[in-house]
């Protein structure tokens, strides 16, 4: 099954909007492979992680539609992550899939999009489109569901978002052909309950946030997001417990563009570990 790795930026994007440090402006000059916009993965026709700001032109960049997808699964409701008119765009379509388009997230998460939908004032029209046309199904951490023929279990990650006692869901998928995928994108340093749910699992592919690689500020064990030392460790622990080896494919995404490290400056660092990763660039595809 195919992987596009349609974002791989992190909240800014890559380059920041409104920025015009030597960093953004050099990203600016060189294109390519340095710019990036927000994360998000679509793993084979109908489902996708995470619905960003710059769905629309991701899609084009990519050479897809949106037109299969039939089920997105939501890390959490930070903006980056989550645009509700990524999804309501569907209503201005002359032709669809004729299908609820289904949105998984957090309990916390669903609750929390659940009032932002009713603080907009949107007309009785679109409220009733939305009803009709759009699913949000909450998710307990820690659960294994069965989404459009895939199976998919919750992690709970270390990193809080919009809604109350929302923490982000990492999300080990199943392919049908046997082989997993865990999806961690804004997952910080795991807590212990994290690590006790994955001993005695493993994956074939591992997708792993990166967001301030270059820094060296954050600590040991950062909640949040990783740095490339805290990154590191959480690999090694994994391998520790058997969740990665070194048949395991593994991929950084979700790069802050103040880290003070270029794609290549980060994926020389990666290759040059033990476990050979990648450092993922928007428009990446893979199979998983």
């Amino acid at each position: 099954m195919e992987l596009i790795f349609l974002g791989t930026g992190a909240a800014e994007g890559a380059p920041a909007a409104y920025c015009r440090c030597a960093t953004c402006q050099g990203v600016r000059e060189r294109g390519g492979v340095e710019l990036r916009t927000r994360s998000s993965v679509r793993i084979g026709h109908h489902h996708q992680i995470d619905v960003s700001p710059d769905q629309y032109v991701q899609t084009i960049a990519a050479g897809i539609d949106m037109y299969d997808v039939e089920h997105i699964l939501i890390t959490h409701t930070h903006e980056d992550h989550f645009a509700l008119t990524g999804l309501t765009d569907k209503q201005m379509t002359r032709e669809t899939n004729g299908k609820m388009l289904s949105i998984y997230l957090s309990e916390p998460g669903r609750a929390y999009v659940e009032r932002m939908i009713a603080a907009v004032p949107f007309s009785a029209k679109d409220l009733r489109w939305i009803g009709a046309h759009l699913a949000f199904v909450g998710l307990e951490y820690f659960h294994e569901y069965t989404i459009g023929g895939l199976s998919v279990q919750t992690i709970r990650g270390n990193h809080t978002a919009r809604g109350a006692n929302e923490r982000s869901i990492n999300y080990l998928v199943a392919m049908p052909h046997g082989k997993k995928l865990l999806y961690a994108c804004d997952t910080g340093y795991y807590q212990e309950e994290t690590w006790e749910y994955l001993s005695g699992r493993r994956v074939d592919t591992l997708i792993l946030e990166c967001t301030f690689a270059g820094r060296t500020d954050r600590g040991e064990f950062p909640d949040s997001h990783l740095d490339m030392a805290s990154y590191f460790k959480v690999l090694e622990r994994m391998a520790r417990i058997g969740f990665i080896d070194d048949r395991t494919a593994v991929y950084a995404t979700h790069f802050n563009p103040h880290q003070g490290l270029g794609h290549f400056e980060i994926q020389d660092r990666l290759q040059q570990s033990a476990w050979r990763a990648t450092a993922a660039r928007d428009g990446l595809r893979v199979e998983v």
